[in-house]
């Protein structure tokens, strides 16, 4: 495909005014690799270490299966929502793109606005939970399994502000290297750590499967003991946890599996990432776009399940729920870290540590992708210097990508610094990012309506009761997202909402940001004899 000098306010900037022009990469990536990119957001390791047994202590009797199985529908309406609109409009530039040319520009901006703000925050929880609730359980595990104390005090020390600043910090410098080479080398990077990811997640499943509960409590508890952890670990973390009024044997409670849902959407419905570089997608115009959104959002939800099957099974529903509700455990409460005091084998611990920690940097990544090419979309439609669109020899966006990383970095401190928890800055991104996937919603509940040129053009116009498929996503969509903000709101302690004057203030202002931002490069533009407008009535080229 050639490479074509963009119209509009576009032509009087520099060649390569939009990622798709500039970097060379039209159709440079594979549905297979775009399969993987909408996955990782939603990535079983993420959400079964991250949270997903703490979950129970909080909102004791809730189901798990009932609740991912409610989640499902909500993962399905996000990614179709973004999936049929991105299959009419496939070029780079995500919610802002797609919201911009559907509803109008102003709100596209806010759309971008706030996905941007919810990137952030979501960096800066990566980077925390790079070292959290990754690192630091990795090395004590290691420690105590192949007993070098160094690396247990290690765990300890690296927790403190600073160094979490500073890990945290290298962590997205890695992040930022992976977009550094060009596709062809970050999709080896990407995919190459993906597989690590997952295949020792695989490989603690097949542990868990093949270890009776019986055999586990054994082992951990013959573990314990041989680190001065005391004779039945097992047994004292329970007893330790009821004493502490935790519910370890609660009966089914449908009232708690609704917030227990909540929580799993909180890592389950966002397999949309590749619809922000869909002008680098091959097929990006065809309905697999879609579908590769849709598998990879319910084939995590599912893969959960199983994992979490398995993993009660064999840790006892009652363990779990006492040891990351007020219990005690002589090694974190997280599966990799079990099955590593189980084995009691320095190798497996190594193995299971190395492999969980690099889905950090891998989802950070991911998260990077969004802004960089938020970037040079905004360049493209003449809204932002044609300087961020500049590249490196490998065709990497290295100023976008710059940009990106200090103003995660920025991010960061001020989680560190300012936040209450770090759970609580991921609700502050959930909660951001919600306001722009409703808006993309209601730009797929109104685009037959309203641009009936780009419905036509659609790979599908298929009905429900005389209702587009792609309008009942939409609207599926934003009864979503309306759902989690009742939901944490209805639930603030349990989801760190305590500040929610700060929380509105920061998102009111972004929102404000958004709207001056419009109205200033509009005019700044018309003083130079350019209307934007023109740009945002096209769809810019391939």
């Amino acid at each position: 495909m050639s490479d074509v000098s963009a119209p509009g306010p576009a032509a009087a900037a520099p060649s390569g005014m939009y990622a798709r022009n500039a970097t060379g990469l039209v159709r440079g990536v594979s549905p297979r690799s775009s399969l993987i990119i909408n996955f990782i957001p939603g990535h079983p390791a993420q959400s079964l270490a991250a949270g997903f047994f703490f979950v129970f202590a909080l909102f004791p009797g809730g189901s798990y299966l009932v609740g991912l199985l409610l989640v499902i529908p909500m993962a399905l309406a996000m990614s179709y929502a973004f999936g049929l609109l991105t299959q009419m409009i496939p070029r780079s530039g995500g919610d802002y793109m797609l919201v911009s040319r559907v509803i109008h520009p102003m709100v596209g901006l806010v759309s971008s606005f706030c996905m941007t703000l919810a990137g952030l925050l979501s960096n800066a929880f990566f980077g925390i939970a790079f070292v959290s609730i990754g690192l630091a359980p990795g090395l004590q595990g290691i420690g105590l399994v192949g007993n070098w104390p160094r690396l247990v005090s290690w765990s300890s020390t690296i927790q403190s502000e600073n160094w979490t600043i500073a890990l945290g910090g290298l962590m997205m410098v890695l992040s930022a290297l992976i977009l550094a080479g060009g596709w062809q080398f970050t999709l080896r990077i990407q995919n190459t750590l993906f597989w690590m990811v997952t295949g020792t997640l695989a490989i603690s499943v097949l542990i868990a499967v093949f270890t009776s509960h019986s055999t586990f409590v054994s082992n951990f508890n013959s573990f314990a003991e041989g680190i001065g952890g005391g004779h039945d670990a097992y047994q004292n973390t329970i007893d330790t946890a009821q004493k502490a009024g935790v519910n370890t044997d609660p009966s089914f409670s449908f009232h708690n599996t609704i917030p227990i849902a909540g929580f799993f959407a909180t890592f389950s419905i966002f397999s949309y990432w590749s619809t922000f570089a869909a002008g680098e997608i091959r097929r990006a115009n065809t309905l697999k776009i879609a579908h590769n959104m849709a598998i990879a959002g319910v084939g995590g939800i599912l893969v959960v399940a199983v994992a979490a099957a398995i993993f009660f099974h064999t840790f006892g529903t009652s363990f779990m729920i006492a040891a990351n509700g007020g219990g005690t455990t002589p090694v974190a409460a997280q599966y990799f870290s079990l099955i590593a005091a189980s084995t009691d084998n320095s190798l497996i611990a190594i193995v299971l540590f190395g492999g969980y920690i690099v889905f950090w940097p891998l989802i950070c990544y991911i998260s990077f992708i969004q802004p960089t090419r938020m970037l040079f979309a905004y360049a493209f439609d003449g809204i932002l210097p044609g300087g961020v669109t500049r590249l490196s020899r490998n065709g990497s966006p290295y100023v976008a990508v710059i940009i990106t990383l200090i103003g995660s970095f920025l991010t960061l401190i001020w989680a560190v610094k300012g936040a209450s928890n770090f759970f609580q800055v991921l609700v502050y991104a959930t909660l951001v990012q919600l306001i722009a996937m409703g808006l993309v919603g209601l730009a797929a509940v109104l685009v037959p309506y309203i641009k009936p040129d780009l419905y036509r053009a659609a790979a599908t116009h298929r009905k429900v009761l005389g209702i587009p498929v792609v309008t009942i996503a939409g609207a599926g969509a934003i009864l979503t997202a309306v759902f989690i903000w009742v939901l944490y709101f209805h639930y603030p302690t349990a989801f760190g909402l305590s500040d929610k004057t700060k929380m509105f203030t920061i998102f009111g202002v972004t929102i404000a940001l958004a709207i001056v931002y419009y109205f200033a490069a509009k005019a700044f533009r018309r003083s130079k004899g350019v209307n934007i407008d023109l740009a945002y009535a096209e769809i810019p080229p391939e």
